[in-house]
Order: C-alpha cells, then sequence, then structure tokens
C-alpha cells in the first residue's frame, strides 16, 4: 500500500492522535501547531511547583477494551500512561447535595434513588431507557445502509427518541421533580435540558461515561505529551508556532497549505483540526468546507469557561474534600443555562473545583494543593461586555470564592498562595476556538450525530476533525474523529 503525505493543522487532541497514528501506520505527517506548545485545551502549565491543568478535568473510556484505550495500545504508549479512578464526586445543588464514589451512570442513578426512594421505579425507568437508546445508536452507526433503512424495524427505540431532547425525557419521568431534573442533567455540556440532544445522553451512558472516570498521573498534559512523543519517534514532524494563514485549493483539491511566515507545506492529504471557521475562511475563491446540509452558518458553538488557578497550602481543605465539586446555585437548570449564557451570574452559578494533587501529590509542593475552579461562562464577547476590566473579573473572583466559601468552607480569597485567571478571551488566543467555546459545536437537538459535520469535507483530500465534528465534543470524540480521520487516510 502506497503511503501518503500529510498536513494536519493543529495540534489539539484530535490533531496529534491522527499525527501519532498516522505517523505509527507509516505516513509521512507533518503537523502544524499556532502555539509554541502542543494539547489544546488538554495541557497543563506549572507555576512555582504547583501543576495546573488547562481546562480538562478526568478521561474515561480508558479501560482496556474501549476505542480509546485502543488507540493508546496501538501507539505503544499505554504502559505509559497511569490512569487513576476518580474515587468521589461531590455535587452541591441548592437544596441538597450528592456525594458518592462515581462507577458508572447506572451506580449514579442508583445513588439518586437512595437519595429519592419515592421515585426509584421512575429512575430505573429512565435508566433502562437511557441504556437502550444508547446501545441501539452504536449499532445503528455501525450497521450497513440496508439495516439503516429499516430502522423503525431494528432500532425502535432510536427512532421514537432520535428528535426528543433530554428536557422532554425527563418531563416524561419527573415533570414536578425539579431535583431529579438537575440530578440528571449533571453532565459535560453546558446546554440545558430543553435543548441538550437526548442521544448525546445515551451515547455518553453507553460509549463514554460506562466505565467510570480516571485522571492521568502527571497531569492531563501526560496524555498529549505521549501523543506528541509518538509523532516524533515514528518520524512525524511538528512545528509549532506555525499558524495557517492560507489554504491554497482548485478543482475541488487543497494544494498546499502556507503559514504565517509564509513557509508552503505541500502533501498528498490535509487534516484541518481547528477551528473550522477559520478554515473556511482561508479557502480560495468560492470553495466551500460543507454544503448546505452542514451550512457553518447554521451550528451554534458552546459557551465558554472562566478559570481560576489557585495554590493552596493543605490545611485550607475541609476535610473529606474530594478530587471532583460540581457547584450550582440555581434549582432549575433552565435558568441556569440562561444566566451563563448572558454573564448575569447572580441569577445562576455553576463552577466545577478539582484538585488533582489529592490523587497525585507530585503536581504540589508537599504539604500544598494545586486546586483549579473552572466556572461556566458566556461566550467571549459577550463576557467582556459584561466584565470589560480586570477590576471587574477581579471583583467577580471575590464573587465566586465567596460563594465556595459559603456552600463549601473552602476559603479560597483567606488561604490562596496566589491564582491565575483565564477568561474566556485567553482561551480564544490559546486554543483560537470561535468565542472560546468549551466545547466546539454544542451538542443541541440537530448537532449531534448524522447532524453533525462530517469528517470529509467538499475538498476530496481536505479532512476536519475535531470537537466540532463527529463523533462528538469532548477528550473522547476530540481523539476518536482523529482515529477515524487516520483510518480513512490510511485505508485509501
Amino acid at each position: 500500500m502506497a503511503k501518503n503525505s500529510v498536513i494536519i493543522m493543529g495540534g489539539g487532541m484530535a490533531g496529534l492522535t491522527a499525527a501519532a497514528l498516522l505517523s505509527k501506520r507509516g505516513h509521512k505527517v507533518t503537523l502544524l501547531e499556532k502555539e509554541e506548545k502542543t494539547g489544546g485545551y488538554v495541557t497543563g502549565f506549572t507555576r512555582d511547583g504547583f501543576y495546573f491543568d488547562a481546562t480538562g478535568a478526568f478521561l474515561a473510556a480508558c479501560k482496556p477494551g474501549s476505542e480509546f484505550h485502543g488507540i493508546f495500545t496501538e501507539l505503544g504508549i499505554d504502559t505509559n500512561l497511569d490512569f487513576l479512578p476518580i474515587p468521589a464526586i461531590r455535587n452541591i445543588y441548592p437544596s441538597f447535595e450528592l456525594q458518592l464514589d462515581y462507577r458508572n451512570p447506572a451506580a449514579y442513578v442508583e445513588s439518586l434513588a437512595e437519595r429519592f426512594p419515592v421515585h426509584k421505579d421512575a429512575l430505573a425507568a429512565y435508566s433502562t431507557l437511557t441504556a437502550k437508546l444508547g446501545r441501539q445508536f452504536l449499532a445503528f452507526e455501525k450497521a450497513p445502509l440496508w439495516k439503516k433503512a429499516l430502522i423503525p424495524l431494528l432500532y425502535p427505540t432510536l427512532f421514537r427518541c432520535a428528535r426528543h431532547s433530554h428536557g422532554t425525557i425527563l418531563d416524561r419521568f419527573f415533570k414536578g421533580h425539579p431535583d431529579i431534573i438537575h440530578a440528571l442533567s449533571a453532565l459535560p455540556t453546558t446546554l440545558p435540558p430543553s435543548q441538550l440532544s437526548y442521544i448525546f445522553v445515551a451515547v455518553l451512558w453507553a460509549k463514554v461515561l460506562k466505565d467510570g472516570v480516571f485522571y492521568p498521573r502527571g497531569g492531563m498534559l501526560k496524555v498529549t505529551d505521549m501523543l506528541r512523543q509518538a509523532i516524533l519517534d515514528n518520524g512525524g514532524t511538528i512545528h509549532t508556532g506555525q499558524e495557517i494563514r492560507a489554504i491554497r485549493n482548485s478543482m475541488n483539491k487543497v494544494n498546499a497549505v502556507v503559514s504565517q511566515d509564509g513557509t508552503v507545506y505541500e502533501a498528498d492529504w490535509f487534516i484541518g483540526a481547528m477551528n473550522p471557521f477559520h478554515g473556511q475562511a482561508m479557502l480560495q475563491g468560492e470553495a466551500q468546507l460543507y454544503g448546505k446540509v452542514f451550512n457553518l452558518k447554521r451550528y451554534t458553538v458552546s459557551p465558554s469557561a472562566l478559570l481560576f488557578y489557585v495554590a493552596l497550602p493543605a490545611h485550607a481543605l475541609p476535610a473529606d474534600w474530594p478530587y471532583f465539586v460540581s457547584l450550582h446555585t440555581s434549582d432549575d437548570p433552565e435558568l441556569e443555562a440562561q444566566a451563563i449564557a448572558t454573564g448575569i451570574y447572580k441569577n445562576g452559578l455553576h463552577l466545577v473545583i478539582t484538585t488533582p494533587s489529592l490523587l497525585d501529590p507530585d503536581l504540589a509542593p508537599q504539604d500544598h494543593h494545586a486546586l483549579k475552579v473552572l466556572v461556566h461562562a458566556p461566550q467571549a464577547s459577550i463576557f467582556a461586555k459584561e466584565f470589560p476590566s480586570r477590576e471587574s473579573i477581579d471583583k467577580l473572583q471575590l464573587d465566586i470564592f465567596a460563594v465556595i466559601k459559603e456552600k463549601t468552607g473552602l476559603d479560597l480569597a483567606a488561604n490562596n498562595l496566589f491564582t491565575v485567571q483565564a477568561t474566556p478571551q485567553v482561551l480564544i488566543d490559546r486554543t483560537g476556538n470561535e468565542e472560546g467555546a468549551m466545547y466546539g459545536f454544542d451538542s443541541a437537538l440537530g448537532q449531534v450525530g448524522p447532524g453533525r459535520p462530517p469528517l470529509a469535507t467538499k475538498l476530496d483530500n481536505l479532512l476536519w476533525i475535531g470537537h466540532y465534528n463527529r463523533p462528538a465534543h469532548g477528550i473522547v470524540g476530540s481523539a476518536l474523529s482523529g482515529c477515524f480521520a487516520a483510518n480513512i487516510i490510511h485505508h485509501k
């Protein structure tokens, strides 16, 4: 089989995965990254001996047998990655709390049944339906066309639920019980139930979260560093500080890409692993990444995030403080989502606190901890209007730290040795994501599964991957999109 030369534009999780697999399979790979380091959102930094993850807080689908673990195994890096089980999570809501060992979605529902025993049967029915939908969707994705044509007969649950929001299903089982609805909305997304695709939830259950969640020893940076090293070990080339400024195309093909310093890169294949809106703007003439069905203008990107990286003495943490704390200040997920989208935090706040040094003590000096507060935030342009100055952001930090103290007893304002801030604009600067989007395109109805932009573009030798594209957003989804792209090129 003839090997291909491949240019990959973007060194986040998707680009690194595609580059590592193609290099391992003998293709000539050049990865171009605009920043001085690769990793995108899946990276980290060290300050005064404290390590902080940039954004990502956990990994899933890491156990042997999962597709994600299969990528590591093929690359020969599975033995270099030690995934630590996250032993406990704490979800705080205005009227109740959940603290449990997270093993899988079914175990989470069981904990809700213990907390709300009157709704035990409804929770079991919801769990059964969600698991069945997830299995049917995954089977449908792999089915031949003749089976897909018989979807009402062969995949009846998928046929019935494909166009439902998560909110529709939650109302069916739990209407009038906001606490349960809020607890079942605790998912890696910023969308409220009324907008979130139920298929997305079902696939999370069946594919991503089914075996629990983990933290890589050494931090999230360890994963992308291993992928980066696999590229180099297998003959691939990585150029950092090389932002793409133009894509040269003609006759439905890409001929070359041009970096900011004028370097021209030619290849047989090209993979875009970055913001597709930027890619569209760099194409010449009337060329389009996608046709009418997947026109980028019809998609919405997710909200962003505001992050605080905090160094603390160990004594500052309350007793039994877990690695993962999720805090909501509104009892209505719909109003909370609206508050986040507009930046009016007095109407609702959702933040996630992670303390990796509890799992891996080497990430902080002895008797200290490195802690991250991720606050769901509006898109960058909206955030900048609501908080236009350093002073307004500092005031917001004090307000958020006060909420954390009130709800958890953790006094960050009084005990932090230092705090580093990252606004939505910082996320744009570091990753190029549209409006600092945390999840690329959000998982709304019509934006998951077949509704999400495919990897194949209108140009014959250009693929597009990442959390804007299939199969889904998130670290696992992005990695799998890179894997799928590598498979396409390798088998041509």
